[in-house]
């Protein structure tokens, strides 16, 4: 037989898997026997399967699938791939005013609340001698994977999301920054922070 008259693949695992009507199969192992690149396909097929049926190795863990797959997958996390958005401002405990019965609200640590559509961001910032610790959480259902870059004139830091999507930066002087968390699927921006006493 010429070589364009080759058994097609799906036949070959039809003939692998035994699910050929005998009329059919006579026709295909004859042209099996005489065409040695069917019949090497065939031999591959037949172990493949073989392989499969009697493989008794246990699956990796959910987690340790889904790293593997992010690794191999990074166009899909690229800044191109998510969806940008603009966190605005819902909460600031400076502009609050004392619960009634309470003298003062005077605090060390200042929070800022900020709505991202289906996220939150928590931030706690304190000053001290001129410099700004910010702590803070993202309140989302999923953040694995996630980091927040503050960036500044000064330059930038970053510090990764825990299991509970909260995060502390390293100090950094006062001034005006920029806030950017980066998730799977989205970046949530808060353009304009101010640090100061």
């Amino acid at each position: 037989m010429n070589s364009s008259a080759h058994i097609a693949l799906e036949t070959l695992v039809d003939i692998a898997e035994s699910r050929l009507t005998s009329g059919a199969l006579e026709t295909a192992i004859a042209h099996v026997e005489v065409c040695s690149a069917c019949n090497d396909k065939l031999q591959r097929l037949q172990q493949v399967i073989l392989l499969m049926t009697t493989d008794t190795a246990e699956d990796a863990p959910r987690d340790v699938l889904a790293s593997a797959i992010n690794i191999f997958a990074p166009e899909t996390t690229s800044r191109t791939a998510r969806r940008v958005v603009i966190a605005a401002l819902t909460f600031d405990s400076r502009a609050a005013g004392p619960a009634f019965g309470m003298r003062s609200l005077h605090t060390a640590w200042r929070q800022l609340l900020y709505s991202a559509q289906d996220s939150d961001v928590d931030l706690r910032i304190r000053v001290q001698n001129e410099e700004c610790t910010i702590a803070g959480q993202v309140m989302r259902e999923e953040c694995s994977g996630g980091l927040v870059e503050l960036s500044g004139a000064t330059g930038s830091t970053q510090a990764n999301l825990n299991a509970l999507c909260e995060f502390t930066l390293p100090p950094v002087p006062v001034g005006k920054y920029s806030l950017r968390v980066v998730l799977r699927d989205v970046e949530i921006e808060i353009p304009d922070l101010e640090l100061e006493d």
